[in-house]
């Protein structure tokens, strides 16, 4: 072979080198996304950029409200629709939601929208 390949026989092999080196990170990445997606709970829906909205109705007791962080707590019996048990949680409450109509030890139905375990107070009214 003539002198005069050799740089040009350099620069390829360099480029292949450096090609390599930059795949084998990635290639591992995606191989380790790919066993995420095997976790429980964990499938290309979920991968995606969110999670569906799910909206859940639910009946409990006021126990707190927090005006100041528009925030408020139930005591709320089981949500079957977003599989939560019975407990007692605060949510961020939706700014259409006037907590100033309410006071703690109402029972009242209550209406969730978010999705996992994040979820907003959309309505809340008393409950029958």
């Amino acid at each position: 072979m003539d002198d005069a390949h050799y740089p040009t026989l350099r620069a390829v092999l360099a480029s292949a080198l450096i090609s390599t080196a930059l795949t084998l990170p990635v290639s591992g990445a995606l191989a380790q996304m790919s066993d995420m997606k095997k976790m429980p709970g964990m499938n290309d829906s979920k991968m995606s950029d969110t999670e569906k909205t799910k909206t859940a109705d639910a009946t409990g007791t006021i126990t707190a409200l927090n005006g100041a962080n528009h925030k408020i707590t139930f005591d709320h019996g089981p949500i079957p629709a977003i599989d939560w048990p019975a407990m007692k949680m605060e949510f961020a409450v939706a700014p259409s939601v006037d907590l100033a109509k309410l006071k703690t030890g109402d029972k009242v139905k209550f209406t969730l929208s978010g999705s996992g375990n994040t979820y907003t107070v959309q309505s809340v009214s008393p409950a029958p």
